[in-house]
């Protein structure tokens, strides 16, 4: 299956096993930031959702979700809503791919 990247328009070349060291490291980097300002700039740098072009400062934030809605499937909302603010969760796979 081919994969494009939406905000770079290109195909996404790496494996999954790529994609999932990259994202464990950026997790990891993450947790250790005490600005809490890595995770917006990581989600800007690397997402691959179109999303990330116009939400600012708020890049990666899942406040708008709604509990139930399931825009990224129910393992994800399980996850997403158990967090507290500004709590990180481990890799979550999901129907859109790999999100955190």
């Amino acid at each position: 299956r081919l994969t494009i990247d939406k905000v770079r328009h290109k195909q996404v070349k790496r494996t999954r096993g790529e994609a999932e060291r990259m994202m464990r490291n950026v997790l990891e980097q993450c947790a250790a930031d005490t600005t809490k300002k890595l995770f917006t700039q990581k989600c800007k740098e690397l997402s691959e959702c179109t999303s990330c072009l116009s939400a600012g400062d708020l890049a990666g934030d899942v406040g708008w979700m709604k509990l139930g809605k399931g825009k990224f499937g129910a393992q994800f909302d399980a996850v997403a809503f158990a967090l507290q603010v500004g709590e990180l969760s481990d890799l979550v796979d999901s129907d859109q791919g790999q999100v955190r």
